[in-house]
């Protein structure tokens, strides 16, 4: 069990540092699945071809339509210029009487749309590509360089929007679900909780961002970015808003599958903003972009979900989960440390759940505790340490932004693990001395 665990750890550094250095995950991913197989003693054939294919094949499998209509619909807002018009009518109304957006409000936008979002049950997947255009359109305008968009938008998707209560994304639904509890237990822990991380994302990001522009920093273009319209050519805001509005109703209201609903935003997207296409050939062009930026980022990430996989089935994973179980102390405490190790190893917050709460929730209800405040810890616990540099969004994250893992991830860092962390703290001692809010 030692050696395997060694070989898990040697794996996890070798994808962190040759994920910084701007390796191609899908090779990085297979080597690192081979490291972990070798010093855990499985057979490295069948650990590559059949334990790491096949999670690579099922992340396809489930994942790629998502990615692909999510890069599609995200591809029209920023060639027709839909992104940029929404960003100058949202920023209008912040910045007041003032001639430029503030690094400040720009941050705030940003968030105050992707928490909206997350809870109208759009995934994390597809908010990335329908963020990413209008995110970049405001950092331009604020002057906040381009390395800080991925910490901006995961800072807010990938932290509190996907683990309090009544929110319809997985770290909930997955907590919440399978310990039998309403999807808002412990709602007033976790809402304070869940408003902390944010506050602290805001004020560490706002002051990231003037330290920067401070230093010369400035927003650039990237090569292959969407070429979008003039100003004055822009469409209106509010027609820009009705394809996403469309999407929005119908898979929360009408609870059309994701994939569809996307599709029909795309449809009303090219309807009503056709004219700033310029070109069948620049129509085609954008397809195609949008295409490969797809086939990149789902290929990088399925490669992560292969490693997990072959982790997954490693003596070392066995044996963790069995002395986490037997640890002593306070039970919320060690279901909090629990969760995060498992998190951690797993490489994704639903990894970690789907192996720690078979385990630990029997335990906990054996043990007396409040399981409205074991699930909501879980659910935050799961946003902790699952963006470690290997991990799939993250990853997605830079592709979709064009961004380099070595220059943004301090802000990813920062945001989604160690602010996340402290409010998971946070939570768990609230709901520890004072039982009677959950």
């Amino acid at each position: 069990m030692v050696l395997s665990m060694i070989g898990i750890i040697i794996g996890i550094l070798f994808l962190i540092f040759f994920v910084m250095k701007g390796w191609p995950l899908l090779i990085i991913g297979a080597c690192a699945a081979m490291i972990v197989a070798v010093f855990s003693g499985l057979n490295v054939t069948e650990a590559y071809l059949t334990t790491y294919m096949s999670g690579v094949g099922d992340f396809l499998i489930g994942q790629i339509p998502i990615f692909l209509w999510g890069a599609v619909f995200g591809e029209c807002y920023g060639v027709t210029g839909g992104a940029k018009s929404l960003a100058k009518f949202i920023s209008k109304i912040f910045r007041g009487k003032n001639e430029k957006l503030s690094p400040l409000v720009a941050i705030i936008i940003v968030f105050l749309a992707g928490i909206l979002l997350s809870y109208g049950g759009v995934s994390a997947i597809v908010l990335m590509f329908v963020m990413a255009p209008l995110s970049m359109e405001l950092c331009r305008e604020a002057g906040i360089p381009r390395y800080m968009v991925p910490g901006m938008i995961l800072g807010c998707i990938a932290t509190s929007a996907l683990s309090m209560p009544g929110s319809p994304q997985i770290q909930n639904v997955m907590s919440t679900s399978t310990v039998g509890v309403s999807s808002t237990a412990a709602a007033i822990p976790g809402i304070i909780a869940g408003i902390i991380i944010l506050i602290l994302n805001i004020i560490y990001l706002n002051f990231a961002a003037k330290k920067e522009i401070a230093k010369g920093a400035v927003f650039e273009d990237a090569a292959g970015d969407s070429v979008s319209v003039t100003d004055e050519k822009l469409p209106h805001p509010l027609i820009a808003l009705l394809p996403m509005v469309l999407v929005f109703v119908l898979y929360n209201g009408f609870q059309v599958d994701v994939n569809f609903s996307l599709m029909a935003g795309i449809i009303l997207a090219i309807i009503l903003m056709h004219k700033n296409f310029k070109s069948m050939d620049s129509f085609l062009k954008s397809l195609g972009n949008a295409a490969m930026n797809a086939a990149v980022v789902s290929c990088g990430a399925a490669a992560v979900s292969g490693f997990g996989s072959v982790v997954a089935q490693t003596p070392a994973f066995a044996g963790l989960t069995e002395k986490l179980a037997a640890f002593n102390g306070h039970p919320l405490v060690v279901a909090m440390l629990a969760m995060m190790i498992m998190t951690l190893i797993g490489g994704s917050g639903p990894a970690g759940l789907g192996v720690g709460l078979p385990v630990f929730t029997p335990l906990a209800q054996s043990m007396g505790v409040n399981m409205n405040a074991f699930a909501r810890v879980s659910a935050f616990c799961a946003t902790t340490f699952d963006t470690l540099p290997t991990n799939a969004g993250f990853i997605a994250a830079n592709e979709i932004c064009k961004t380099q893992a070595k220059k943004s991830y301090k802000y990813v860092g920062v945001c989604t693990v160690i602010n996340t962390t402290i409010g998971t703290v946070i939570l768990c001692l609230i709901c520890i001395l004072a039982p009677g809010l959950c």
